[in-house]
């Protein structure tokens, strides 16, 4: 079964405000696909289903904030029959262009990123490919800027990958 993932995270912000009291960093690891991620606070979960590429999918969501800014990674399956890479490919397309229209968005730039597998035990597992997103938009009348990882791997690829640090998107595997 592949697995798609979409990090948001304002990374300038975090890497500038990342030792300030109000970020209280912890490791995550949501129920489900089996990922960890550092999130700055108490995290809440949900999961729903979603429609991308005309595919009906359930997507988990867990994120937290801290000093009104919102961190959160968010997992979608396809199913086996399905996890062709073209089908990967629309379906992060459609993610991406999703999370463009939540916040009434234009894409500033997009470009090629590298993303480091780290198992449970903190050992390099190998890499994946994504792409760092930054989106221009608004949220409640309010400028809001959306920096994403979108990112793809086989689910038999690797073990549990684990982020170092949150600015680091990690794929679900």
């Amino acid at each position: 079964m592949s697995v798609l993932f979409k990090h948001s995270l304002p990374a300038l912000v975090a890497l500038m405000a990342g030792c300030a009291p109000a970020y209280n960093w912890r490791e995550v690891r949501p129920a489900d696909p089996a990922v960890a991620v550092m999130l700055p606070g108490k995290p809440s979960s949900l999961t729903q289903r979603v429609r991308l590429d005309g595919l009906d999918l359930p997507m988990s969501m867990t994120g937290a904030q801290a000093e009104g800014i919102a961190f959160t990674v968010a997992c979608a399956a396809l199913p086996a029959a399905q996890a062709d890479a073209a089908t990967r490919e629309r379906v992060l397309a459609a993610m991406r262009s999703g999370m463009t229209r939540n916040i009434a968005g234009t894409e500033e730039r997009a470009e090629p990123v590298e993303v480091s597998l780290v198992d449970a035990a903190g050992v390099a597992r190998g890499r994946a490919t994504g792409l760092r997103v930054v989106v221009n938009g608004t949220v409640k009348a309010r400028p809001t800027r959306l920096l994403a990882a979108p990112a793809r791997q086989s689910r038999s690829a690797r073990p549990c990958p684990t982020s170092r640090h949150a600015s680091s998107p990690t794929p679900c595997a």
